[in-house]
């Protein structure tokens, strides 16, 4: 009895070892769709400055693509946002492409102009999200 606990924990283990391998991506998505960008578009985001809201550093604005804008039946829309996180701080991610989902209504998606492949300004809040500024 004892063998066939044992060889289910090891199942187990091995299995969730597995599903976590197989979940990590280490940022590879964004470098793909980074590598899919027109190089004006490439450097638009490496060269974007970032404007802190205030002397703490906890918030601040920058420019980002829109990857893609998708109408939901409930008067929302999921926009997608390619930014460049060029924060200098060391305990957070430093100098990598971010994709962000952003759930916003559709009234306030069309009012500001998003649209694929359109540069927005975005407001980033560690810990709480990003969200569209304008267009």
């Amino acid at each position: 009895m004892g063998y066939v606990i044992a060889l289910c924990i090891v199942v187990l283990a091995a299995f969730v070892c597995t599903a976590v391998v197989l979940g990590r991506d280490g940022g590879e998505r964004e470098a793909r769709a980074f590598t899919e960008l027109e190089p004006e578009q490439q450097q638009v985001l490496y060269n974007t400055p970032i404007e802190y809201e205030d002397d703490s550093h906890q918030a601040w604005r920058q420019k980002g693509i829109v990857r893609n804008v998708t109408p939901r039946d409930d008067d929302t829309a999921d926009v997608e946002v390619m930014w460049y996180n060029a924060k200098p701080d060391e305990t957070t991610r430093k100098k990598e492409t971010n994709i962000e989902h952003i759930a916003a209504k559709k009234k306030d998606v069309q009012a500001k102009g998003v649209h694929k492949g359109g540069v927005v300004t975005i407001r980033v809040q560690p810990g709480r999200g990003v969200t569209v500024v304008a267009a």
